[in-house]
């Protein structure tokens, strides 16, 4: 999967209002940000409801794989990234421990499902390595 964002809906009432719905395809990670806003009306895949053995194949398939990674900073956001020439191992050493947690949440996930355990708690150890699909509708932008 990847990041995606298709127009569902467009439309114009009569009072001259705009009503439009994307389809949105982001990494779960980020959901917390797009619940800051709210004066969207929107509705999202639940991890919750998504049977434990597809969300392991999704995960297993196409994991969410950060695309840029920062160095360590203060604050909320920082400015410097990772190169592969960069000290400390590069990119290619972050994506092999971010993929290496994936591998080891997955393992972690299945082992609590062996036993009994609800797909609520399961998948939401998978989350971090989640892509989500949210359906989002405003007046305003």
């Amino acid at each position: 999967m990847a990041y995606k964002c298709e127009i569902l809906a467009d439309s114009i009432s009569e009072q001259g209002h705009r009503l439009t719905t994307f389809k949105l395809t982001y990494p779960r990670i980020i959901h917390a940000e797009m619940l800051r806003h709210r004066m969207l009306s929107r509705n999202v895949a639940s991890s919750r409801a998504i049977p434990f053995k597809k969300m392991v194949k999704d995960v297993e398939e196409d994991p969410f794989i950060p695309i840029a990674w920062q160095f360590d900073h203060k604050g909320m956001q920082g400015t410097e990234y990772v190169t592969e020439e960069s000290d400390f191992g590069g990119i290619t050493a972050r994506n092999e421990s971010w993929l290496s947690a994936k591998d080891y949440a997955i393992q972690q996930a299945e082992d609590l499902s062996s036993i009994d355990t609800t797909k609520q708690l399961c998948n939401r150890l998978l989350e971090p390595f989640m892509w989500t699909t949210e359906l989002v509708s405003g007046t305003e932008w």
